[in-house]
């Protein structure tokens, strides 16, 4: 028997779950746009960093390079010339007591430490080029990383992590906005991290900097027996240096990795899985902070 009462109760529910279809839809969109802006701004900053890893100090900043380098070719090679001089009066020293039972010294060991004596002086005077040099090793292997993992930065869709309801109610309308607010949170945390990890490449250019400003200084002792320790000690913190923006393009593809083949489960809740999205995010940024240490330990560098 046909009931107008149950039949306006269906109606209306129907209507009802239509308006909050719309509205829910509504703040999704919103959400998702949110949500992917999360990723565009994370990645444009991986993008932008990895552009910066793979250009050369004077690109990077043609004004500071040039104040390192006149800091190193003014400053640092006249000290330079005075490790020289202490290391060649150390070197006259040992001559002298290794014939100190009245023997001659030879002429030939007079010219060794000519040779030796010029060695250091043209080490010396070459020092920033040098080291320049073992930075055009580390571009070379950072610019092939990069040409590998460019275009490939992850993202994840807001689907994947955002259960679709059955029906819709006022219910479904203030957890829709509830997770709203958390992305809006979310977005925040992340553009965060994003300049950090572009800080974090700034300041590894400026330490870089840093340390070829003294180069001629512990280049300067690199073939004597006991002082050359600083000279391969210095080397090696190069190197260790200069590679450091190939291990944080392997990072960044990690990063992309991991995000793209993230997955979670059904029975996930939607902050758990934001938790895990805004993780990959840190663990990147916290990566890249370790990777001076991970270079230094496989480069022996102290």
């Amino acid at each position: 028997m046909f009931n107008p009462i149950d039949a306006v109760g269906e109606w209306w529910a129907g209507v009802l779950n239509n308006m909050c279809k719309s509205m829910y839809d509504g703040m999704y969109n919103v959400a998702d746009s949110w949500f992917q802006g999360m990723f565009e701004d994370l990645n444009g900053m991986i993008m932008d960093s990895s552009a910066y890893i793979t250009q050369s100090p004077e690109e990077w900043n043609a004004t500071g390079f040039a104040f390192i380098k006149s800091i190193a070719e003014n400053i640092c090679i006249p000290i330079a010339g005075c490790m020289i001089t202490f290391v060649f009066c150390l070197e006259l020293v040992h001559m002298i007591q290794e014939n100190n039972q009245m023997h001659p010294i030879t002429p030939e060991r007079i010219m060794l430490v000519l040779i030796k004596l010029c060695i250091f002086i043209y080490i010396a005077s070459k020092s920033f080029d040098i080291v320049m040099g073992i930075f055009e090793i580390g571009s070379w292997a950072s610019a092939q990383v990069n040409s590998a993992t460019a275009g490939e930065l992850g993202s994840i869709d807001l689907d994947k992590i955002l259960i679709t309801p059955a029906s819709y109610g006022f219910t479904e309308i203030f957890g829709m906005l509830a997770n709203m607010l958390l992305i809006i949170v979310a977005r925040v945390i992340v553009y965060i991290l994003a300049a950090a990890i572009f800080i974090k490449v700034n300041l590894w250019y400026m330490e870089m900097l840093i340390y070829m400003s003294a180069s001629p200084i512990p280049m300067s002792t690199f073939l004597h027996r006991e002082w050359g320790q600083i000279g391969n000690n210095y080397v090696r913190k190069m190197i260790a240096v200069c590679f450091e923006g190939f291990f944080m393009l392997i990072a960044f593809g990690l990063y992309s990795a991991l995000v793209t083949n993230l997955a979670f489960s059904d029975g996930d809740e939607f902050i758990f899985k934001l938790a895990l999205t805004i993780g990959c995010g840190a663990a990147l940024f916290f990566t890249l902070c370790k990777s001076g240490n991970i270079s230094a330990s496989i480069f022996n560098a102290h």
